[in-house]
């Protein structure tokens, strides 16, 4: 199933939530964020990732675990650019808002994978974390490389990794 929605007001919310949200326990939060950052083997450094102000459409896309690799793909037609970047956040920098995921923090987030979009814009990315263990539960930001993005939770159930447990919050 397509999920279409506008998230202009979903990035303007994170908008505002990012300008004074948590400011009284700013120092904590990125001491906390800091500490919760993937090794070097398995992530790109924590980074700061600029989101567009403006989304038409949110594509969907699912995790799940192969052969120890954590797989995330999408056959969601909707996604626009050449490549896209996956990205790792701890669950401290994101929020549900209004029922959309937001980021709270968009200064931790470690590029897991970079891989170009198909013809017919789909897309498939392969993490190989390598043996080591990740948290329990953390979300993935996928976004190309003309600012189309879609945040999932990603759940370990059942020995292996899948997206929210079932849907998408983001709809």
């Amino acid at each position: 199933m397509h999920r279409l929605t506008p998230v202009a007001v979903a990035v303007l919310s994170a908008t505002l939530l990012l300008a004074g949200c948590g400011d009284g326990n700013r120092p904590a939060n990125q001491a906390a964020l800091a500490q919760q950052a993937l090794p070097s083997a398995i992530a790109d450094p924590p980074s700061k990732v600029d989101l567009p102000h403006y989304q038409a459409r949110n594509p969907h896309f699912d995790v799940m675990t192969k052969d120890g690799n954590i797989v995330v793909r999408s056959d969601d037609h909707g996604w626009n650019g050449r490549s896209i970047d996956i990205y790792y956040a701890p669950p401290e920098a994101v929020m549900i808002h209004d029922g959309d995921y937001v980021l709270r923090d968009a200064t931790h987030l470690q590029r897991i994978a970079s891989v170009p979009l198909k013809g017919n814009q789909t897309w498939i990315a392969v993490w190989n974390v390598k043996g080591h263990t990740l948290p329990r539960e953390f979300y993935l930001l996928a976004k190309t490389n003309v600012g189309q993005a879609n945040i999932e939770h990603v759940l370990w159930m059942n020995q292996g990794y899948i997206e929210g447990g079932a849907e998408s919050r983001v709809q």
